[in-house]
Formats: C-alpha cells, sequence, structure tokens
C-alpha cells in the first residue's frame, strides 16, 4: 500500500530576516531517514543557476559545510535523460537528472515552477536527483530504471521526495497539452475549469511512481506560484529566480 507524506517547506534557515533554504528529509516506513538530506532554496537566496562561480550556490554550499567540486550540476533542457554520476565521473553532457551512489558526492539541479523528484534507495544507498517539467514528466522513472540497472535497486526499498513546483491551483495550459497530459498520465491529473485546463505535475508523478512499486513518497504542498517565498517562472517572467534542489 502507497503511503504519502504530505508537509510544507519549513524555511527555518533565515539571512538578513528573510528565508534562506529549507533542510528535508526522506520518510521510508514512517521514520524519517537519517544520513542523507534534501535542500530547497528559496527565492530570496537569490538566483541558483548554474553558471560558473554563481556566488548564490557558493554562499549556499558554505553554509551547509558542502565542497562546491563535490556537487554536481547539469546544464537542463526539459528531457528525460538521467546521468550515473560518481567522484571520477562527473556529469558531461546536457541531462535532468543524476543518479549516484557514491556519498562522497551532492547533486543538485535548479527549478522555478518545475518539479523536483528526490529518491533514495534505503537498502543499497544508491540516489537521484531529477527535474521533471511537463516536457520531462517521466523522468523519475527512467532515473528508478537505471538505478534498477545498475545499482540492483528494488522500487519497494526506494523513498521519494516530490519537492514544491507550480500546482494545479494555477498551472493554466492549452488544450493541447492538456489533452496529451491526460492521455500519457491520466484524467485524473487534468482538471478543466470555465473553459481553462489544469495540470498537476505532483499528481502525475505519484501514479507513475506508485504504478512502478515506490510505495514512500514525501509530498510538499506549497505552489511555487502562489508563495511568493519561491522563484516562479509563470510570476516572474524573464527576471526568474532559480531555486537550488540540492541532494547530500
Amino acid at each position: 500500500m502507497i503511503k504519502i507524506y504530505p508537509f510544507n517547506l519549513d524555511f527555518k534557515n533565515e539571512r538578513n530576516g528573510s528565508p534562506y533554504f529549507a533542510s528535508f528529509q526522506f520518510i521510508f516506513e514512517d521514520r524519517p531517514i537519517e544520513g542523507i538530506s534534501c535542500c530547497y532554496s528559496s527565492r530570496y537566496a537569490g538566483d541558483m543557476k548554474n553558471i560558473p562561480n554563481n556566488k548564490n550556490r557558493l554562499d549556499l554550499f558554505n553554509e551547509l559545510g558542502l565542497n562546491p567540486a563535490n556537487v554536481y550540476g547539469l546544464k537542463q533542457i526539459h528531457s528525460r535523460s538521467v546521468l550515473a554520476v560518481d567522484s571520477s565521473n562527473p556529469p558531461s553532457v546536457d541531462a535532468d537528472g543524476m543518479t549516484a551512489k557514491d556519498c562522497g558526492i551532492a547533486l543538485s539541479i535548479t527549478a522555478a515552477d518545475c518539479l523536483s523528484v528526490f529518491l533514495f534507495d534505503v537498502k543499497t544507498g544508491a540516489f537521484a536527483l531529477v527535474h521533471s517539467g511537463w516536457k520531462g514528466t517521466g523522468i523519475a522513472v527512467d532515473a528508478v530504471n537505471l538505478m534498477q540497472n545498475l545499482y540492483k535497486t528494488n522500487s519497494f526499498d526506494l523513498a521519494a521526495v516530490l519537492g514544491p513546483c507550480i500546482g494545479s491551483c494555477c498551472y493554466n495550459v492549452d488544450e493541447q497539452r492538456a489533452h496529451f497530459f491526460e492521455k500519457n498520465f491520466g484524467a485524473q491529473n487534468v482538471q478543466k475549469t470555465d473553459g481553462n485546463f489544469f495540470i498537476d505535475l505532483k499528481g502525475a508523478n505519484i501514479k507513475l511512481l506508485q504504478d512502478i512499486g515506490v510505495k514512500n513518497i514525501a509530498l510538499c504542498n506549497d505552489c511555487t506560484f502562489c508563495d511568493d517565498r519561491f522563484g516562479s517562472f509563470r510570476r516572474e517572467g524573464a527576471d526568474l529566480t532559480h531555486a537550488l534542489a540540492l541532494l547530500y
């Protein structure tokens, strides 16, 4: 039976009186998992785009005690490509997710309305982090498949966290995209209100993970568009603030 653990991000960590970042844990069989952490930065932490010498990123790495050389990031392309990485094999091509079994490295993606999906294998210690927008929905399944092939991961042993993203309350799309989403991810993840279509990224990912046997999913209820603590492409446009999602 699938277990959903809802939560909202608690930005206990502040800088200059504003939310800075929030840390949270995987949950498996009703218990938090120690030894591995998830992190998500606020809009007030500044833009976290993965570019050389981004001071905002370096400041957060320093706050968390992370060596920047050991934090891997990607040039994200809204794909379903997932790379296997380790300390001797950093990401070398564009992609939207990474998986590893090397506890000496941390994984990072950036997001600004798209969904971050964190995965951890409680038996083998393998982990993954993916960036899932509407185009890339299904990348979490691809990450699990890669973990199964490389690390012999069993879906039943996975804990997942779905981070903040634009919610179905605000993710208004055109009819063509709505029909695509309904066809591929279920009618329950598309809503029609007053002639407008809204899609549910989190609902689609829960269904996909459930279908492959993942039974422990922590679900962040925060909507990046509704809540101005988060960067949002839909709200900010060209001046968007990319959040940093970290698995370390």
